[in-house]
Order: C-alpha cells, then sequence, then structure tokens
C-alpha cells in the first residue's frame, strides 16, 4: 500500500507490497536495495485498435500520450512524486476493481493491477467516435480539442493507484440516476463501471468566442469519476 507523505509526495515499502510500477522520473528517493527497470503497459506498443498499428501510431502521436514506465522490485521505501503536484491514493477495491486514467495522471501502482491500454472509443467515451480508424480519428480531434486523449490506461484487480492532479483531486460519485458533467481538462481518472461522452455546449457561430465550459465530459453508470481543482495540464 502507498501512504502519503506530504500532498505532493507518496512512499511504498515494495518488500511489503512487491514490486511498483511508475512512471520514468517520477523516483524521488529510496532506502534499502532496490532494483528499477523499464516496464511496458500491455497495448502500448501501438497495435491492436481499430485500423491496427497505423491507427493506434497515428493516434498517439497527435495525441502525445504514451508515458514510460519502470518498476521498482526488491526490499526497501520508494518516495514518489512529479513537478510537485499533488497525490491521491486510490484503492481499486473502492471503486468496483476498474480505474481508467490518463496516462500523463498516472503516477504508480501496485504490480497486481493489470494495465492496459484502451481507446477511449472502445470504451463509450471521447464523444461518441466510433471504431475503426475513422472513429480513432474523430477521437483524436476530440481529445487535440479538449487535451484528453484518445487512449487512456486502465488498470484492473485488487490494488492500489496513485493519481495526480493541480490542486488536489477530489472524487464525485456517478449514479445511473445522478450523472456528472466535468470539464474535459479538469478530468484526471474514472472508476468503476462510466462512460464518458464527450460533448458540445456552444453553436458553430459561437465557436473561438467561449471558455472551457464550450466542451463538456458527461459521465454516466456506477462509479467515481476523479477531478483536479484546476484546467491545468501536466
Amino acid at each position: 500500500m502507498f501512504t502519503k507523505v506530504n500532498s505532493k509526495v507518496v512512499s511504498v515499502d515494495i518488500g511489503q507490497t512487491g514490486p511498483v510500477i511508475a512512471r520514468r522520473g517520477a523516483m524521488l528517493f529510496y532506502t534499502g536495495q532496490v532494483l528499477f527497470q523499464p516496464h511496458q503497459i500491455a497495448g502500448a506498443g501501438g497495435g491492436g485498435f481499430g485500423g491496427g498499428g497505423f491507427g493506434a501510431m497515428a493516434g498517439r502521436a497527435l495525441a502525445g500520450e504514451h508515458e514510460s514506465t519502470m518498476v521498482a522490485q526488491g526490499n526497501g521505501v520508494v518516495h514518489y512524486g512529479f513537478r510537485g503536484i499533488e497525490v491521491q491514493i486510490v484503492d481499486l477495491g473502492a471503486v468496483g476493481g476498474v480505474l481508467r486514467v490518463e496516462a500523463s495522471r498516472l503516477l504508480a501502482y501496485t504490480s497486481g493491477l493489470q494495465a492496459s491500454v484502451v481507446s477511449v472509443a472502445s470504451q463509450g467515451g471521447g464523444g461518441g467516435g466510433g471504431g475503426g480508424l475513422l472513429g480513432s480519428l474523430r477521437s483524436a480531434a476530440a481529445g487535440a480539442m479538449t487535451g484528453q486523449g484518445m487512449f487512456t490506461t486502465q488498470l484492473s484487480g485488487a490494488g492500489t493507484a496513485v493519481i495526480l492532479g493541480h490542486g488536489g483531486v477530489f472524487d464525485l460519485p456517478v449514479t445511473p440516476d445522478k450523472p456528472v458533467v466535468v470539464d474535459p481538462q479538469a478530468y484526471v481518472a474514472a472508476g468503476g463501471q462510466l462512460n464518458t461522452t464527450l460533448r458540445s455546449a456552444m453553436s458553430w457561430r459561437n465557436v473561438g468566442r467561449s471558455g472551457g465550459e464550450a466542451m463538456q465530459l458527461e459521465c454516466t453508470g456506477q462509479g467515481v469519476v476523479f477531478v483536479q481543482a484546476s484546467e491545468e495540464k501536466l
């Protein structure tokens, strides 16, 4: 389990939890005998979505959303943080065993979790871009407009993860009779069985005149949406 040292740093005893995966450059310091090695998330190589490798690589080129990760293993205590951004520890058991988080917002997670890179379109989000290469391009265009990518990291199983948010992260419950609408640039992650749909609240006449409220992300289903107290990007 991760432990908050303060609002911006977490520590983890990998001798007790087992290996931990974190974004490259997030390790601040450690004590004990710890070995760090490059790690590859399933699906992060560019294949397996819609138009195949081309569609996936094109999407990541547009979105710039893949983050390199490292696995820490051995016997010691590792401290993690990133750019002085606030951290939030999420127990997946409390959010239905599934967490979908923007790659840039994921700091670290325990290796017992299954991690994969999935398309937003295949998860019901991204504005209804549809499947295949056409759907991926539509999702990429939506991601470019809002700051959301067309791919997201999905964690599932039993374990904990640490997410990042400017100004701190707070969680909002979502139920079938109580959807939540958030600014896409404030969105951090979604836990449980949630669908995210990008929608526009403006007419074409108002393009360029509206603020962040012009594009909205509607979260429906059963679960939790995590929002940062800022629209600032990483």
